[in-house]
């Protein structure tokens, strides 16, 4: 609402300086009570009761604002601060939508890291208990201990704190970006310090894997989940992209987001295999926008059995005049794990989480223990495989899409009852066999190098 001008209703006009007009002290009619009128430079007027009956108080108190303004200017802040800081972080995260990009890219934010921000600034909200306050009424000292009160359970406002000083640490970068925005405006006087958060080590930190006798369980449990009759035919379609999507995941060592942007056209052979092994292994082009770092790569992978599944789930023949994926052109741009009858549109994130539901209550109590297992954990159980085959780490880290710095720093820590079903693998002569016969090491079929090994102990 724009100020209203001065008129009749303004009597009594008296100068708090004189001969200066961008601030004064007045009556209205039927008010006993002095208003105070100040001219902000660049930032409007602002119009309020003094609450004082008493000339003289009132034009000291309209001074003090006056002063107040000045001083601020002086230190290059804003004055008028009309808006709490729940406010601001609505201006924020508008700023901050307008950096939005559909995948990766240096200076810009996906919509998921954009959810996050969000997310991390209702923890805010529920630091200060759903209460705003007046910018200018910050408490440094109190929000200077934010970290330690997240870590801290209380039942109304943080029931369930994170897990790890890492989640912390990743809220307090938003939280930071977010008063480092009220300090470049000029809405704080200086940048809030914070109590300090210890990040875990990435070996303390790295995501739960199965050994291979729990990948071995897991995935029999799953086929069978996958095969079931007793289910609509949507259901079972839905099944079956999530089973083969496992298998994709562990062999090709994809993450979750690389796989569900994949299409028909991002599959090509690969030339520098022998006829033999083209049966077997094929390239896999990841586009920049499905990539975690917004760059594209290439990977190799062993997926040649699966994606041939797929294609027959389809109900699509072999197209022999078109190389592997044998997928005739007009249905390039697909998606190979799309939904029912949808072929256009990727497998939504409600039945991924739908059917990772139901193969947690089958697998989580039988298999895992206490191991936090997710769709993530397939791609992990994939590299820490290869890691203990020896492949080598320059070639796997391309291949993953991951620094061979993190991978030394997560891949080769392995549980200790991880590390003696490895020794076991390693002692067994048809486990090496299968191995040796491999000329390119990371053309391996879990399923197939485990399977056999497992049952035999």
């Amino acid at each position: 609402m724009k100020n209203r001008p001065a008129g009749k209703w303004v009597q009594n006009k008296i100068l708090v300086i004189p001969g200066e007009t961008d601030c004064y002290i007045y009556l209205r009619p039927r008010s006993s009570k002095w208003q105070y009128y100040l001219n902000h430079p660049g930032e409007g007027e602002e119009r309020k009761s003094t609450g004082l009956e008493d000339q003289e108080s009132a034009r000291k108190y309209a001074l003090d604002k006056k002063l107040q303004m000045m001083a601020r200017h002086q230190q290059g802040l804003k004055s008028r601060r009309v808006k709490t800081l729940f406010d601001f972080i609505d201006e924020f995260l508008e700023e901050e939508s307008k950096r939005i990009k559909p995948y990766n890219q240096k200076g810009f934010i996906t919509e998921d890291t954009f959810r996050l921000k969000s997310h991390h600034l209702k923890w805010l909200k529920k630091f200060y208990h759903d209460k705003s306050i007046k910018i200018e009424e910050l408490d440094y000292p109190k929000l200077k201990t934010y970290p330690t009160w997240r870590g801290i359970p209380d039942p109304i406002w943080n029931p369930t704190p994170p897990k790890t000083n890492h989640t912390i640490s990743t809220e307090l970068t938003t939280i930071r970006a977010y008063f480092d925005y009220l300090l470049d405006k000029g809405y704080i006087p200086r940048e809030p310090t914070w109590d300090k958060v210890a990040r875990e080590s990435r070996r303390v930190n790295r995501r739960d894997f199965l050994n291979p006798r729990q990948y071995m369980q897991t995935i029999n449990t799953v086929r069978k989940w996958a095969n079931s009759q007793a289910i609509t035919e949507n259901q079972r379609w839905n099944r079956q992209m999530v089973y083969q999507s496992i298998l994709i995941m562990s062999n090709a060592c994809l993450r979750k987001g690389e796989l569900k942007g994949l299409k028909w056209s991002d599959l090509e052979p690969n030339p520098n295999l022998s006829k033999k092994d083209q049966t077997r292994g094929h390239l896999i082009r990841i586009r920049k926008e499905n990539t975690k770092v917004g760059e594209p790569r290439t990977v190799q992978s062993p997926t040649f059995e699966r994606i041939n599944t797929i294609r027959e789930l389809y109900g699509i023949s072999k197209h022999r005049q078109s190389p592997f994926p044998f997928i005739p052109p007009e249905l390039a741009d697909n998606y190979v794990i799309s939904k029912f009858n949808k072929p256009h549109e990727p497998l939504g994130p409600g039945t991924w989480n739908r059917c990772w539901a139901e193969i947690r209550q089958l697998c989580k109590g039988r298999y895992w223990g206490k191991k936090n297992i997710t769709y993530y954990s397939f791609r992990h159980t994939g590299i820490s495989f290869a890691v203990s085959r020896s492949v080598p780490l320059l070639q796997l880290s391309r291949n993953c899409g991951t620094g061979v710095r993190y991978i030394e720093d997560v891949y080769y820590h392995h549980e200790s009852e991880s590390k003696q079903t490895w020794d076991i693998l390693n002692q067994n002569r048809k486990f090496h066999d299968k191995v040796n016969q491999q000329q390119d090491t990371l053309l391996v079929d879990i399923e197939d190098m485990v399977g056999e090994v497992v049952k035999e102990e």
